[in-house]
């Protein structure tokens, strides 16, 4: 079984810093957090903050790593937008034996990345539990949430092993691609919802209107699965309604902080794939496609200087 003993980061921002805060602890593990050199040399100007603490990152640019030893996990953990090229950050550092852990939302993270480095084993993997909010460079999170992982044993043993040993929460379901477009509908419906209607989870809640249009958003999503060739489709709705009627009233989606922000969201992994995987079989998605037009024609009004690709 592999050692895991230099990790690295690609994305410390609101996903990201949940493992790494508990890995960081390990006294055997040497943990990088990989950025561009501007972000580099802001977030050691700046630092970066969980819940008020300053993680202790060691941070370095693709060009301050020659040093580096090659990583035996890169947990991949940046917006889906800004993935492709985020992957520039890491390839000093991507060796053979390298194992990638993605833990992006939506369901193409996997593809760009085995693309990007077809030798290298590829996990599946998301974090499923309440959102951080992130202001600039503190996040804050209530310790709510579980990260799922899925793959060949050979290389999924050891990281589930790291993550247990760091009191990561962790678990393996028995079918993970399901499990990914389980949660995917999940954000496709109430991601998007949100982000539409400004909504936060209480008012999508006490609105049975913005239930509706989330869950016809998720029945688009299901019907584009199941040609697919996705198993275990029928209970993703109702497990998505059960996530979205419990969660605490305040919460908001990232998607929706994004917006909020005036920061360029995720909508072209959510609508976006799903309008493009529906094309192909011939499956209407009226709702999807409403939905990727208008947040798509809201963020061309953006400054530019706002926009936020990468955590």
């Amino acid at each position: 079984m592999a050692l895991l003993k230099h990790i690295v980061l690609l994305g410390a921002g609101a996903v990201g810093v949940l493992p790494a805060e508990k890995l960081l602890k390990l006294p055997d593990i040497r943990f990088t957090a990989a950025a561009d050199m501007p972000r580099v040399i802001r977030y050691r100007r700046d630092g970066i903050f969980l819940n008020r603490k300053k993680l202790d990152f060691t941070f370095a640019a693709p060009e301050e790593m020659g040093d580096l030893p090659p990583a035996d996990l890169i947990i991949a953990a940046t917006k889906t937008v800004a993935l492709a090229e985020a992957l520039d950050n890491v390839v000093p550092v991507v060796g053979e034996k390298t194992i990638f852990l993605p833990l992006l939302n939506g369901i193409t993270a996997h593809e760009v990345i085995q693309a990007r480095f077809p030798s290298n084993p590829v996990l599946r993997g998301y974090f499923l539990g309440h959102a951080s909010v992130r202001e600039k460079n503190f996040i804050t999170h209530d310790g709510v949430g579980t990260f799922y992982c899925g793959g060949e044993a050979e290389f999924l043993t050891p990281v589930y092993e790291l993550f247990k040993r760091a009191g990561i929460p962790v678990e393996i379901p028995e079918n993970m691609l399901s499990a990914t477009w389980k949660k995917f509908v999940l954000n496709v419906g109430i991601n998007q919802t949100q982000a539409m209607f400004s909504a936060d989870y209480g008012m999508v809640q006490r609105d049975e209107k913005l239930l509706t249009y989330c869950r016809k958003l998720m029945e688009e999503a299901v019907a584009v699965a199941n040609a697919e060739g996705v198993t275990e489709t029928e209970n993703m709705i109702s497990a998505a309604m059960d996530v979205i009627l419990s969660m605490p009233g305040n919460v908001k989606t990232s998607m929706l902080q994004d917006m909020l922000a005036r920061h360029k969201s995720e909508v072209d992994a959510f609508a976006g794939t799903i309008c493009a995987k529906a094309e192909k079989y011939g499956i209407p998605t009226p709702l999807n496609a409403e939905v990727l037009a208008a947040i798509s024609s809201r963020e061309a009004a953006y400054p530019a200087e706002t926009e936020r690709i990468e955590p």
